[in-house]
């Protein structure tokens, strides 16, 4: 989804609020919500379940929410799932001005081929898949772009290597490593291992030898 592409979400106000209520919206094929900030009072809400997860499915941050036909810039704050974690069943939306600065969570997209990550025992691991960056909310990007091809076992990809777009500014930890490679140790072979598991008991053969002759 462009950074532009910005989805509206048609909702419907709802009177009756609480867990018996909303169980039966989602029954309905509906997801409770609720709109906040900007000074103004909550709005208890609810939307057709297939038009929010699909806006929801392309990772959409920023999204109008219309109630009676009025759009309204809305960042999603909040997404609540079922006990399975694969139904979406409330969400917390938040007022904005689109000319506001905001700070959210971006996807990193991990690029490049680090040298010598075909051999074997080496492993690249990424800790960290999402960044926090501050930027206005018509402009928060829809992935940001890790590459990775200059990593090492001693050197790591830190939040603060990263290139971000225009008008985006870092709020993680400069520090924060986003992708490291670790060379795992081998193991030792069946011989070894066999020469290993056979040397206790040659000690204690001896040891038993020794008690014999005394």
């Amino acid at each position: 989804m462009s950074t532009h592409d910005t989805p509206t979400i048609a909702f419907e106000k709802r009177d009756r609020i609480g867990t018996r209520y909303a169980r039966r919206l989602r029954d309905a094929g509906r997801i409770p919500a609720v709109i906040y900030g900007h000074g103004a009072e909550p709005v208890h809400v609810a939307a057709d379940a297939k038009e929010a997860y699909a806006a929801l499915k392309e990772g959409a941050q920023l999204i109008n929410a219309s109630i009676d036909g009025t759009p309204e810039p809305c960042l999603v704050k909040d997404i609540q799932f079922d006990y399975l974690g694969d139904t979406v069943i409330h969400l917390d939306l938040a007022r904005v001005d689109l000319t506001q600065e905001v700070e959210v969570e971006v996807d990193l997209v991990y690029k490049g081929e680090p040298e010598g990550i075909n051999s074997p025992g080496v492993l690249v691991q990424h800790p960290h898949p999402q960044i926090a960056v501050k930027c206005k909310a018509n402009a928060i990007p829809e992935e940001i772009v890790a590459d990775i091809s200059g990593i090492t076992a001693e050197t790591s990809l830190l939040a603060g290597d990263l290139v971000l777009p225009e008008g985006v500014t870092l709020a993680s930890e400069p520090q924060m490593a986003v992708a490291t490679m670790t060379v795992v140790q081998e193991l030792p072979d069946e011989d070894t291992a066999e020469a290993a598991d056979g040397e206790p008991e040659v000690i204690e053969k001896g040891k038993a030898e020794e008690e014999a002759e005394g």
